[in-house]
């Protein structure tokens, strides 16, 4: 990897930013699963059915993928993090 720390710094705001939105809509989404459920949990014989059915919506999946990516995002900002704390260890000679 030959970015900067500065440049790292910028891709964690910007993946941060991601998470944020993505955040947002998967609230959004967790507002029509509740709404959902209430209409349509009594024609399953058990939550976990009620759920799967769920899973099957487009909404539902939409969550499935926001909540992966939101992950996927977090990961990464978690490894540029490290990943800048070694380069100023290495900076200051102390490695």
């Amino acid at each position: 990897m030959d970015k900067t720390p500065h440049q790292l710094a910028e891709e964690i705001v910007i993946l941060a930013d991601e998470c944020s939105r993505l955040a947002e809509r998967y609230n959004e989404l967790n507002i029509l699963y509740a709404e959902w459920w209430k209409t349509y949990r009594q024609d399953y014989k058990s939550d976990k059915a009620a759920e799967k059915a769920w899973d099957l919506t487009l909404e539902g999946q939409e969550m499935w993928t926001i909540k992966t990516k939101i992950k996927t995002k977090e990961r990464k900002i978690s490894a540029y993090k490290a990943f800048i704390r070694v380069l100023e260890n290495e900076a200051r000679n102390q490695f």
